[in-house]
């Protein structure tokens, strides 16, 4: 029992840390960079690379309404968006957008995903992309139940999280080999806080930076 509390403690101590630590440092050397507006005010805006080793965060401006990635190494780059609204738009390359043929392997793939992070009591796969033997998954995890912070104090608060999961197929099952977190915020305490609204936009997947700012101008996102 005690090494289960502990656990849970130590657990809780990394989920509140500070989720800066998710987000890579721009590059001085690197000249490139993402500029582009939206309609609505967001949050935040975040250039995952195609590796997804590397997630970026841009500055935003004129009420959330402007984003900016400053000093992006060379490579190309899908963008999420959160908007004020409790909306994520996304482009992430996750591979064909077609539903396996195979019922029982999509719901060992669901099993997998759902007990991936046992710390987060609910959680809500926002798109499924198949390439061969492998899946990537973009899920919302949230966890509305007791959190006990580092000091010991319980956090008066919810956390939402979003990540992309990888996992390669063992005949028709499947099994995690990576994840990577790309966003983790509080969120205002209280019952079964709703999952975020999810969009998928091709428009702002796959774009390339080089050596020069890329301007998307405006972004056109849908509004329900």
């Amino acid at each position: 029992m005690k090494r289960h509390f502990l656990f849970l403690f130590l657990l809780s101590a990394t989920l509140c840390a500070d989720p800066g630590r998710i987000y890579t440092a721009a590059d001085p050397a690197s000249p490139g960079g993402i500029e582009g507006r939206t309609p609505l005010p967001l949050t935040h805006a975040l250039a995952v690379e195609h590796d997804r080793l590397h997630v970026y965060r841009a500055e935003l401006a004129d009420g959330g309404k402007s984003f900016t990635f400053s000093h992006l190494p060379t490579g190309k780059y899908d963008l999420v968006l959160i908007s004020a609204g409790n909306a994520v738009f996304e482009g992430l390359m996750l591979g064909a957008l077609s539903v396996d043929p195979d019922p029982a392997s999509m719901q060992n793939l669901e099993k997998r995903v759902a007990v991936a992070d046992s710390f987060f009591n609910r959680h809500a796969v926002c798109r499924t992309g198949l390439t061969g033997d492998q899946a990537l998954v973009f899920v919302e995890r949230i966890r509305d139940h007791l959190t006990l912070q580092q000091s010991g104090e319980k956090l008066n608060a919810n956390v939402r999280r979003l990540e992309i999961i990888e996992l390669a197929r063992a005949t028709d099952d499947w099994q995690m080999t990576t994840t990577r977190h790309i966003y983790r915020e509080e969120i205002p305490l209280g019952p079964s806080p709703a999952f975020l609204r999810h969009f998928f936009v091709s428009t702002i997947g796959n774009i390339r930076v080089v050596d020069s700012m890329k301007q998307l101008g405006t972004v056109i996102l849908p509004s329900n």
